[in-house]
């Protein structure tokens, strides 16, 4: 991918599942209901929504709306991105 040292400062990779999965771990257990809202819905919606699918609606409902780098986010801001791609992809 390209070289975003304008906006983040780092070369752009595509995220592994591993590394999603354990972000989401991560909010898990440093965030209180709203995390476990979060990871909770993300759990029970798994089997009908494919991760790639969810990543990619993810970061158009983010480039739609703002014009910072996605990988400028906080792991945290990027699950709730997800859950809000989730969401939509479910309503």
């Amino acid at each position: 991918m390209g070289d975003h040292s304008r906006c983040c400062g780092r070369r752009h990779e595509r995220p592994s599942a591993q590394a999603r999965a354990s972000a989401v771990l991560a909010t898990e257990e440093t965030v209180g209901s709203i995390g476990y809202a979060i990871a909770d819905y993300a759990h029970r919606v798994r089997f009908r929504l494919h991760d790639d699918l969810v990543e990619r609606h993810a970061r158009q409902l983010h480039a739609r709306a703002s014009y910072d780098c996605w990988n400028g986010l906080s792991v945290g801001d990027q699950e709730l991105w997800r859950h809000m791609a989730r969401l939509d992809l479910t309503t």
